[in-house]
């Protein structure tokens, strides 16, 4: 396959599942918003959100301050954030037009539609009470893309790296969410375990639609130690962080990278998912969870960087092709 194909293929999915994730983002901070708490000690959760996000740097405002009617703005509607739900669904409909012929009709629709109704999108759209079923809309058409994608396409190489490209996101959108419960630890230790912080954790295992299997799997109270476990070391869990690097470690042994040899991607992306393998919630959390998740979504990044350079991308197609409102 052409690195330009695969480049637009990779970005095109993980475009999509970027919108979806920025979406759980902000209904984890709707739900958290809902629970009673005092402000003292702690972010609030729009600026744990923001943080979280990585758009706290391109927020128009001062973060502290920030209200949910404006984070939902500049990670929605704004145009000049490449990371708002807009840009991703714009971004993700122009690299599947640049592959057209690499995609199926049914993979194309979707996110043609998709990109029609997000444009046709107003502020009021996503005010007060219907920014749940905005987000929801958002969340389902991931849903329908995976399908789409599942339903339709030839498992080859272009498969391949849609997979890696959605895994990618995942890992790092599932690491992102974890650690905006960091950002808004209560403020006194005594307090964890306690009515609030269950509750946090419960809305978290919502915003993630985990909660109904965490629920069949654990079969207990929800817990920080299983919450966690869930989210990064359960590989039955299917927005568990070691699932999505499992996911990328098969499809990179699938497609090789025509040396014969294995590839840097391929080799860090093997030690990651060993590193997971041995790892205890004990440790994770003992070590200190927020630290841990940093590091680890350098540690993705890094691996999204490396698998560029092996297969010769050049970044985002979008980039590449000239965006035309349609």
């Amino acid at each position: 396959m052409l690195s330009r194909t695969a480049n637009g293929l990779f970005w095109m999915a993980r475009y999509v599942e970027r919108a979806s994730n920025v979406a759980r983002l902000l209904d984890a901070g709707r739900r958290m918003e809902n629970i009673p708490n005092t402000d003292e000690g702690r972010a609030s959760e729009w600026e744990s959100i923001l943080i979280a996000s990585g758009c706290h740097e391109t927020f128009p405002g001062d973060i502290k301050t920030a209200t949910m009617d404006a984070v939902a703005h500049h990670l929605i509607l704004d145009e000049t954030n490449p990371s708002s739900i807009y840009r991703c669904l714009q971004s993700a409909r122009e690299n599947a037009r640049a592959m057209r012929i690499a995609v199926t009709t049914e993979v194309w629709d979707g996110l043609n539609s998709a990109w029609a109704e997000m444009r046709a999108s107003e502020p009021s759209d996503i005010e007060g009470g219907r920014l749940a079923g905005f987000l929801e809309w958002v969340k389902g058409i991931g849903f329908t893309f995976s399908g789409a994608v599942e339903a339709s396409m030839l498992r080859d190489e272009g498969a391949r790296f849609i997979a890696i490209g959605v895994a990618i996101e995942r890992a790092d959108a599932t690491a992102r969410l974890l650690d905006v419960k960091y950002h808004v630890l209560l403020p006194s230790a005594q307090d964890v375990g306690g009515g609030l912080d269950h509750m946090q954790w419960v809305q978290l295992l919502r915003a993630t639609n985990s909660l109904r299997a965490f629920r069949w799997t654990y079969r207990e109270t929800v817990t920080p130690q299983a919450v966690v476990h869930f989210l990064i070391l359960n590989p039955a869990s299917p927005r568990g962080l070691i699932t999505s690097v499992e996911t990328i470690v098969d499809n990179l042994v699938r497609i090789g990278d025509g040396s014969g040899g294995q590839s840097e991607a391929l080799r860090r992306a093997t030690e990651l998912q060993s590193r997971l393998e041995q790892l205890t919630v004990e440790q994770i959390i003992g070590n200190g969870l927020h630290e841990w998740l940093t590091e680890t979504i350098v540690e993705l990044n890094t691996l999204a960087s490396e698998i560029a350079q092996v297969y010769g991308f050049n970044g985002p197609m979008v980039e590449q092709v000239q965006i035309q409102a349609q």
